[in-house]
């Protein structure tokens, strides 16, 4: 008889129990709340970032094959002739708008300037005897 046993009876008991349960649920909806506004603001711009980027990547890898072709089909002209025809067919194979080809052809004729620019800027023939 040396052992107490303590019964816990009462109204006020098994108030205490449904207030701590509740709670517990209430703490983990907000807890996951926070979770999801954390990856909301700081990690979704994160992914959608990295894909962004990869995608500029292939943009330039082929803003950089069609400016080689180009060079190569039209070796001694300035790369300012071809440049139209270079930016119609990154818009051809990509589907990106004019200003984001334009930008990628001129990125990449920009990489290769030693070897794209050493041709002549073309000039316009004047005619003589005429001002």
């Amino acid at each position: 008889m040396d052992k107490l046993f303590i019964i816990d009876a009462g109204i006020f008991s098994g108030i205490t129990n449904f207030v701590s349960d509740r709670a517990f649920e209430a703490m983990g909806a907000i807890l996951l709340i926070a979770v999801a506004m954390f990856t909301k603001k700081y990690i979704l711009p994160l992914l959608v970032t990295a894909q962004a980027k990869q995608t500029a990547k292939h943009i330039l890898i082929i803003a950089d094959d069609v400016t080689d072709y180009f060079a190569e089909k039209f070796p001694g002209a300035h790369w300012s002739i071809w440049l139209d025809r270079a930016v119609d067919k990154i818009i051809e194979i990509t589907g990106v708008n004019h200003s984001v080809a334009t930008r990628a052809a001129k990125a990449s004729i920009h990489r290769k300037k030693d070897h794209l620019c050493n041709q002549p800027l073309p000039t316009e023939k004047k005619i003589e005897g005429r001002s």
